[in-house]
Parts: structure tokens; sequence; C-alpha cells
């Protein structure tokens, strides 16, 4: 069979520089190549493609099945724009209809609804169903799955008996030298109220499972050898599982990079409850430049309402990392139902002072994720909530708040694309820094323009917190700080773009201006 994967056009409002290799489909590519099929990958973004180029594109290669990976519901236009012009182009041609992804496995029944009947639903993992329904069209024998539209797919207990995955576009992560990503495992051990993740796994899929470190090196040592590479971005939600093993994982990673003399630089993502300082140590050796960790909140109570471990050591973790040169982002959430000005206050001024404190920490607000504990709570607790669909902000106790957090979106939205692109840049200027003296003069640069954004939002934040404090807060204040905010943003972007950080210029200016 002749097979396109495509990664829509995510059509969120929501300025994101970030734009990553859509590893879920290179695996499916991987797999399904086994039995010798015919395989495209195309991705909205990566191929510059709007939906129309891109079902042009699609019914060119002559397909007998198209898949979407359907991440958000901001995907949903765009799938049935491409969907709806592949149809006119096929004409009275049958094809198969497939559609996974991270919304079609935690709200089915919505994706269902919103595409046609044409579509076979594939939760959770799908590489193993989606062979075994290509498999069944092509009249092997086998499972008959296409008995039902909504299939689940079975879990990969051995990660190390998958290939690797393609790397379609390993040009365009050579040429902007960003990270290749890598997945060293699935799952998460915590089981956060608030995160979908619990609803990503099915009742025989456990919370967490890694692939060896053999293997996992064992790739990196092919993506070096085959591509040049040597930036990669562990996308793991948990990339050292669980803390008891966290040391010994830690250690076989480190010593396998070392024994092939693996020059590398990579990121990844953590709990502070899994670290030690040997941890630390043994990451930073081979090669641990970029850590993203999930602090939440400085609040035990708040923590043991959500279901996290409270970690006493995660600031110590935070200094000792900084003092290693390994640069840090946190997961925050200052903003949820049971927050008050005076919590607000205590953390935000925590994470200002350990540099921690950006535009994305300090609009973040917990919603109820389709798939989550909280968002099953809330539909099941309020009866007239069933026009609520995906994602949705949780409702504050404290009134006042609403009115807080309105107002520092508002002062803070026109700074808001700015502060990002920065903030994306920096693990690709952290990872690449060592290669040139050029790449460490533009990491400090950029270091620079971070500093200058974060500057920026933490002083009118505190401001706007002050004046609510003190009940003196005014609209006068608010348009005053997001007009500042605009001139600022426009200056800092200038200077992004002269320095070499911005590959798409007029997206960022428009972003700007629309949020100005």
């Amino acid at each position: 069979m002749r097979c396109v994967l495509i990664r829509p056009l995510n059509k969120s409002t929501y300025y994101d520089p970030e734009i990553q290799e859509p590893l879920g489909l290179e695996y499916l590519a991987s797999i399904l190549k086994q039995s010798a099929n015919d395989i495209l990958i195309l991705d909205s973004a990566l191929d510059n493609l709007n939906d129309i180029k891109l079902a042009r594109r699609t019914v060119s290669f002559e397909p007998d099945l198209i898949g979407f990976s359907i991440t958000t519901i901001d995907d949903i236009d765009s799938v049935l724009s491409i969907y709806s012009e592949c149809r006119k182009l096929l004409s009275e041609k049958k094809i198969k209809w497939i559609a996974g992804g991270n919304l079609t496995t935690i709200d089915a029944s919505t994706v269902k609804k919103l595409l046609s009947p044409d579509f076979f639903l594939v939760r959770y993992e799908g590489e193993i169903a989606v062979q075994e329904l290509v498999s069944e069209w092509r009249g092997e024998k086998g499972s008959q799955l296409t008995s039902k539209q909504i299939i689940d797919g079975r879990v990969i207990e051995d990660l190390d008996s998958l290939p690797f995955p393609e790397r379609p576009y390993y040009q365009y992560l050579k040429t902007y030298g960003w990270a290749f990503n890598i997945q060293g495992s699935r799952g998460c051990c915590s089981s956060c109220k608030y995160c979908a993740s619990s609803g990503m796994r099915n009742k025989t899929n456990k919370s967490w499972r890694g692939r060896t470190t053999v293997n996992i090196v064992g790739e990196l040592l092919y993506l070096h050898e085959r591509y040049n590479a040597d930036t990669f971005n562990f996308v793991d939600e948990d990339f050292l599982g669980p803390p008891a093993k966290a040391t010994v994982r830690a250690r076989s990673f480190s010593l396998e990079v070392r024994k092939h003399n693996l020059d590398i630089s990579f990121g990844i993502q953590v709990r502070p409850n899994s670290l030690s300082e040997e941890i630390i140590d043994y990451l930073v050796k081979s090669g641990l430049k970029y850590v993203f960790m999930g602090i939440e909140s400085d609040d035990q109570g708040d923590l043991k309402k959500w279901g996290r471990l409270y970690c006493e050591e995660t600031w110590k973790w935070i200094d000792l990392l900084q003092s290693k040169e390994v640069e840090d982002n946190a997961g925050t959430l200052l903003f949820h139902p049971d927050c008050t000005l005076q919590s607000i206050r205590r953390f935000s001024t925590k994470l200002i002072k350990y540099q921690l404190f950006n535009y994305r920490t300090a609009i973040n607000r917990m919603d109820a994720m389709p798939g989550s504990y909280f968002h099953k709570e809330y539909l099941s607790s309020h009866k007239n909530s069933d026009h609520l669909e995906g994602i949705f902000s949780l409702p504050f106790n404290d009134n006042k708040i609403d009115s807080f957090y309105s107002d520092i979106n508002k002062a803070l939205e026109p700074i808001g694309s700015t502060s990002m692109h920065a903030i994306c840049s920096l693990p690709t200027a952290q990872t690449n820094r060592k290669i040139s003296e050029l790449d460490e003069s533009q990491y400090h640069r950029l270091k620079e323009l971070i500093r200058l954004c974060d500057n920026q939002v933490s002083k009118c934040f505190l401001l706007i917190l002050t004046s609510y404090e003190n009940n003196a807060n005014s609209e006068k204040l608010i348009e005053e700080l997001a007009n500042e905010n605009l001139i600022y943003s426009k200056d800092i972007a200038d200077q992004l773009i002269a320095e070499g950080f911005v590959r798409s210029p007029e997206m960022l200016y428009k972003a700007i201006h629309h949020e100005g």
C-alpha cells in the first residue's frame, strides 16, 4: 500500500516558534516500511504547505491510505480542509483514512463527531494497530479491526524492538541547527490530576516504559554517523523514570555515551524528585545542556491536591544545574483554582530570584485537559457543562483573581511573542555554543535579550500585583503597561532578527502587531 502520513497545520492564534519534527509519524513510517509499504510524510509547517497545496501533494503520491496525527483541537480545521480537497481531487477513488495522535487518544468522541465517518480512529500507541489495519486491507489474515471505528492500539512493551524512526527532515534540522528529537521512554511515573497523560494510557499500559540505554545511545550513534548530528532533544515526559532506578539509568546512559566518545549536547524533561547530585553530575558529563523541570508550585498543600510529590530540594537542584551552566526552564502554575494574591506573590518572587520567571510562567494557568482527572471531575459535577469541548480553564475560587489574571494578560500580551521566540531559541543556542566562537557569542547575546524580556515581564507583573494588593488597580495602568510593552517588544524583536535568531521576521512582526 502507498501511505501518506500527515501532520496538519495547527491553527491556534497563539504564536509558537518552536517547530519540531513529527516523531510519532516518523516512528509509524519506519514500522510500515518493514512491510514494504511506500511512505510519504508531509508536515504542514516544515514543508511550508497550506492545506490546499498539501492535499495536492498528497494526491499526487497516489495513496491508498491517508493518515493524520491530531495533537489538539486546533488541528481539526486543517484536517477537514485537507480531507475535503483530497476527496475532490481523488474523485471516485476509494482510499482508507486514519486519524491518531494525542487528541484522538484522550477525546476520541469529539474527534469522531468532527471528522467524516470515513475515518478509523486509533487511540493510544498506533504502531501495531496501523500495521494490522494495513495487513487487513491488503487481504492478509490477522485481526479484524475494521469492524469498529475507534480502535485501541496495543502497547509496545519492549521499546527496543521498534526500528529507529525515519528522518525525512534531517536537512531542515541541520540547516537551522535544531536538535534531533529522541524518545527514550514512553509515559510518566506521576499521575498529576491536571495532566492528560493518564488519559493516554489504556488499561494494560504501564505508566512508564524505557528503552535500554544501549538502544538509546545506539540511535544517537547512528544519527551522528549518518547525519553528523550532535544536538538532541529528549521528548520524554519523564527522562529518568522511577526515582528508585534513576541513578542507575543516569549512570548507565552516561557511561554508554562516553564509551562511544560521543561529543553531544542534549536537553531533557525531568521531575525534581528524580534528581540528585550524582545524577546531575553523570548527565552533565555526558552532555546535558538544557532541562525543563516540572515545579508547578512551591506549596506542599497544592501539590498534594494535584497528586504531585513534594521535593524539598527542588531549589537546590536549580542552583546546582545553573552552577554547571545547564539552562533551566520550569513548568509552573501560578494561576490555579485555589491561588491567592499572597500565594502568587510568594511563588513569583521565588521564581524571579532563580531567574525562572518569564512570559510563559507569568500567564500559565491550570486548565482542564481532556483525559485528566480534573477534566472528568469538573464535567461530572457541573450538569450544564455539556457544551464544553477540548481544553477549558478551571475557575478561580477567589473572584479577584479573575480580573487580576485578565489584566496581567492584557498588559503582557504585546511582549508575549517576542519573549516566547527568545525563550524557544535558547535550547538550540545553548547546545550549539560548543561549535564555534560565533555560536558562543550569539548564545550570550541571546541570554542578554532574554534577561531584558524577563526583567520587563517581572516589572509589569509586580506593578499590577502591588496595585491589586493595595486595591488600586486601574485600567489606565494596564493600558500604559501594554503600550510600553508593545514598544519594548518591537525593539527586542529587531535585535533578535539582527542577531539571526528569527527565521521568519514577518511572522514575528505579525504576531506582535496582532497582540498589540
